[in-house]
């Protein structure tokens, strides 16, 4: 499965893409692990104190935000769909 990070996420991992071999159908709670296992470094700036996924974090399946999807953090997803990780942004 195909994942994208932006910003400084791109620049902890080192690339804009990455392929990660998860379970044929994974949630986005077991893609998120996937992640912070290859990429431990993400942690901080991926979870929240009580070890969810933070709300600086916007975590996109098709364009869509994690958190405004049905099943939030559960939703399964399939190799054929867009995963995305960004950082929230602050500007004037």
């Amino acid at each position: 499965m195909r994942i994208s990070f932006y910003a400084t996420l791109r620049k902890i991992v080192g690339t804009k893409h990455v392929d990660f071999d998860v379970s044929a159908t994974p949630d986005l709670n077991e893609i998120l692990s996937a992640v912070l296992e290859a990429y431990p470094a993400l942690t901080e700036e991926l979870l929240d104190k009580t070890g969810g996924l933070s709300k600086h974090i916007h975590l996109f399946v098709d364009g869509r935000s994690s958190k405004w999807l049905p099943d939030g953090m559960k939703t399964r997803v399939d190799g054929n769909q867009v995963i995305e990780f960004f950082p929230a942004v602050a500007g004037g």
